[in-house]
């Protein structure tokens, strides 16, 4: 096992980024038959850049991703998905499940056991990596919560040149258009994937605008935050594609435009 220093800095190699489909085939098959296989093919596989869960109704309370679940605890969504980077979730969530249940807060895992936790991690692999970032995580958490009027560049983000005018150290307040800035901007660790589960799921209730990540509780005409989200993960992109056919509009996940949806789509889509 590797030494017990922590924040320990692994030579990084140059790697090629596999590219993977960002279309989904949800609502495309004529049958729910026709879209299994389409799914899963002769391997049992789900092809690159599909969403792994099932097409819920459209009347079910949830899609079924662990977002869903986590977002009225912040920091436990952020370590979820830190797990979810670059793993799929029937091996990295029992892990996150384990982690979370012997650290349950950010003060506890700011003070993990480096070596321990290495362990714990060390069979999804990158091990280093991520014993190194969940520790950062949390001491940065314990030492600076997100706050509501205090956003830090995330320059790039959500679009190329987002934050340009800025310089590193900048700080923004309250604004419903987070563009190049955010209130989870300084968090180690936390890249777009976890940036856009932040908007969709906790920033809303975090701002004090909804009770939940819906709109709950809002004032009339309110937008939630997770319709201005584009991501490219492609659970987030299924389940935004989900809450849209809810309200009757087929969504682009490339442009976010969208259109009404025909009856026949609508029922489909209520059946599941």
């Amino acid at each position: 096992m590797e030494g017990s220093q922590a924040n320990r800095t692994p030579k990084k190699s140059p790697k090629k980024r596999k590219r993977t489909s960002t279309t989904s085939d949800h609502f495309k098959s004529p049958t729910s038959t026709k879209r299994k296989k389409q799914k899963t093919g002769t391997t049992g596989r789900v092809p690159a850049g599909q969403s792994a869960v099932i097409f819920p109704p459209t009347t079910a309370d949830s899609f079924g991703i662990v977002q869903e679940r986590l977002w009225q605890d912040p920091f436990s969504l952020l370590i979820a998905v830190l797990f979810l980077n670059k793993t799929a979730g029937k091996s990295s969530m029992p892990v996150y499940r384990e982690v979370i249940k012997k650290y349950p807060t950010p003060e506890a895992l700011s003070k993990a056991n480096w070596d321990e936790l290495f362990g714990m991690v060390k069979r999804l692999g990158l091990q280093t990596q991520r014993t190194n970032k969940l520790i950062k995580l949390a001491n940065h958490w314990v030492d600076k919560p997100p706050e509501v009027g205090v956003r830090y560049r995330t320059l790039h983000y959500p679009a190329q040149g987002d934050g340009k005018q800025w310089k590193p150290s900048h700080v923004e307040g309250d604004a419903e258009d987070c563009a190049g800035a955010l209130e989870i901007g300084k968090l180690p660790g936390c890249g777009r994937y976890a940036r856009d589960s932040w908007r969709i799921f906790c920033r809303d209730v975090l701002r004090g605008v909804a009770s939940d990540y819906n709109g709950k509780d809002a004032v009339e005409g309110f937008e939630p935050e997770w319709k201005r989200v584009l991501p490219e993960d492609k659970e987030l992109r299924a389940f935004l594609r989900w809450m849209w056919l809810k309200e009757g509009f087929v969504w682009d996940e490339m442009t976010g435009e969208k259109h009404a949806a025909g009856p026949d789509l609508l029922e489909k889509a209520r059946l599941g």
